[in-house]
């Protein structure tokens, strides 16, 4: 080759190379312009998981674990829990058989003396923690059946028995109407009183952009859901322009070489932490919009990172509804404090840690992280829970200095921070959970507002009264309001029988989750009285508290679909009920039954409270 030639080729390589550098130089600017350029999500595409998956494997493998999942999903052999094998529940003089038809398909037939019997196709499942519940398709509507299946206990119970309500009037008539849109039919009476709609209702927090569709002429719905479940978008935003922008390498490279904010995506550990709990509180916080139509004729606007308040406002005791301010007044106590879940969202805004600092929800729980159940952080549970605390509340890390401060073994119950700071006095889904409303426990206060208090339900044989002097003496009277009043009836052993229902219910969960008593007696006058409500409490969901906290005192270990009292029926007739407990009377031994001045608190039962919310 020539000079000459080899001069032209060196000079062609080298302007190749600088053109080359050169634009990748300006791309290099242009991404770095694009990631300052900040977006409106608001009207951005939906792409799906799976898109997710292809460049965040891991953390598409440990949502996958969770049981946001799978919150909503189309019924199928990988998704339905519940036994279809020709399982059979009676209840409220409905028949109901859970069985699949010639092609495999799920399904329920409800049958009651003098009608016909009603076949409802399960085509979808909602849950799959703790029971697992079904919906039907009849035209453009879903609706929730009036079964579900407590996948813990591997067992059938009517959706009546899930929340708090009374025992239907066993010679009251039952109602037959005619199935109408807005109401359909399928056991009648109050064995279809939970039956509920998907499309405006159970919708909006278990799946990704969530649309009703609802024609405001004829009523009809045209309901859509990006993606069923709680998936990547229902935290991160819509991420059509991410994943499109992010399919340039060079774009993927600038972002992990020096680690930025995305604007095309939310990232939740990047948000101010009320944007943060926002986000968190769309579905874990009651809300309540000026205008609902807009929500139900074209979904919910909310993108994580908004402003939640600028569409809906949280629910409160006093909130009006039509004027009306004691329209969800049930739903707290009456200090304002939330008894049910689906609040939790109040219960943080009520906590000095987030008033006053930087506490939001991802503080103590992980999303790809940690135990699906509960999801708390790692190296947060157990042993270890205090951190959650101690990690702002420095001063109270070691053994000791939490001995001082709580006066109790720093290695039992007592010890923990949430025992006394998040004490379980939330009804919801069968079992009681802790208060997301952080503060500091008095027995006193809690009681004059009609609640439970921290040290009693630990303590679940002593009175607000001894819960009182004790704190006093422990921490000081000058901690305490001196004019305070120690109101009775809301400890465990008050409640657990003569209370309403959540106190009742709390008081049944509390009496298995206590330490259990050392003396021979007091087990036995414990026992003698979870029995007693077993036996003789007029809200299903109650007993079954009951029975579980007896379970837990008698025979711990015990699988929940098995061994002692595995054939108790929380929602059985009232004989099925006393033939059980007659048997764990005999095969408990020393059991104390309640003294009469306890059977006499028990309230007339025109004065219970039924709560629709309990999920």
């Amino acid at each position: 080759m020539s000079v000459s030639r080899r001069w032209w080729v060196s000079s062609i390589a080298v302007l190749a190379v600088v053109g080359t550098g050169l634009a990748v130089r300006s791309e290099r600017r242009a991404i770095s312009a694009d990631l300052d350029r900040a977006r409106d999500l608001h009207g951005t595409g939906f792409v799906g998981s799976v898109a997710c998956r292809r460049c965040h494997v891991d953390h598409y493998a440990s949502w996958s674990h969770t049981f946001h999942r799978s919150m909503t999903a189309e019924a199928s052999p990988a998704s339905v829990l519940g036994d279809f094998s020709g399982a059979t529940l009676t209840n409220d003089g409905v028949a109901a058989r859970m069985d699949r038809d010639a092609d495999g398909g799920y399904r329920m037939t409800f049958t009651r003396a003098g009608a016909p019997p009603r076949i409802a196709k399960v085509v979808r499942t909602v849950g799959s923690r703790r029971y697992q519940q079904y919906l039907a398709r009849d035209g453009d509507t879903y609706w929730r059946l009036p079964v579900a299946y407590h996948v813990e206990e591997k067992r059938w119970f009517p959706m009546t028995g899930a929340f708090l309500f009374s025992d239907p009037d066993p010679d009251a008539p039952a109602e037959l109407p005619a199935a109408t849109p807005d109401r359909p039919v399928f056991g009648g009476g109050d064995f279809d009183r939970h039956v509920a709609r998907w499309n405006d209702n159970c919708v909006f927090c278990h799946n990704v952009a969530p649309n009703p569709g609802r024609d405001r002429a004829t009523g009809s719905f045209n309901t859509s859901v990006a993606e069923l479940g709680v998936a990547c978008e229902a935290c991160h935003g819509p991420g059509a322009e991410h994943a499109s922008r992010n399919a340039d390498p060079v774009r993927r490279y600038a972002l992990y070489a020096a680690p930025r904010a995305d604007p095309t995506i939310v990232n939740p550990s990047r948000l101010p932490p009320t944007r943060s709990a926002d986000l968190c509180g769309r579905c874990h916080g009651q809300r309540i919009a000026d205008e609902v139509a807009p929500f139900l004729e074209h979904g919910d606007p909310f993108v994580p990172g908004d402003d939640l308040a600028l569409e809906s406002a949280p629910l409160w005791r006093d909130t009006p509804l039509h004027g009306d301010r004691e329209a969800f007044a049930a739903r707290f106590w009456r200090d304002g404090t939330a008894r049910l879940t689906a609040y939790e969202y109040q219960g943080l805004l009520q906590s000095p840690c987030m008033m006053r600092g930087p506490l939001t929800c991802t503080s103590c729980h992980g999303m790809h992280e940690g135990d699906p159940r509960g999801q708390m952080r790692v190296g947060l549970t157990g042993r270890t829970e205090n951190r959650m605390c101690t990690h702002c509340h420095a001063a109270l890390a070691e053994p000791d200095a939490v001995a001082h401060h709580t006066h109790h073994d720093p290695a039992a119950s007592g010890g923990s921070c949430v025992s006394c700071h998040m004490p379980r006095i939330v009804y919801g889904v069968l079992d009681v959970h802790r208060s997301h409303r952080i503060e500091i426990p008095d027995p006193a206060r809690a009681a004059s507002g009609g609640r439970p208090d921290a040290c009693t339900t630990c303590h679940v044989d002593r009175t607000v009264a001894w819960a009182e002097t004790a704190a006093r003496v422990f921490w000081g009277g000058d901690r305490f309001p001196a004019s305070a009043v120690v109101a009775g009836g809301s400890s465990p052993r008050e409640a657990i029988l003569g209370g309403e229902p959540v106190a009742r219910a709390v008081a049944a969960d509390a009496f298995g989750r206590a330490p259990p008593p050392i003396a021979g007696d007091d087990r036995a006058r414990r026992l003698g009285i979870l029995l007693d409500v077993m036996a003789h409490d007029r809200t299903p969901a109650v007993r079954h508290l009951a029975w579980r906290s007896l379970r837990r005192l008698a025979a711990p270990g015990a699988q929940p679909g098995s061994g002692l009292g595995a054939d108790y029926d929380p929602s059985g007739t009232p004989a099925e009920r006393a033939r059980v407990v007659t048997g764990l009377r005999a095969a408990l031994g020393a059991v104390t039954e309640p003294a009469r001045a306890e059977l006499a608190a028990r309230r007339d039962p025109a004065l219970d409270l039924d709560l629709e919310i309990g999920e």
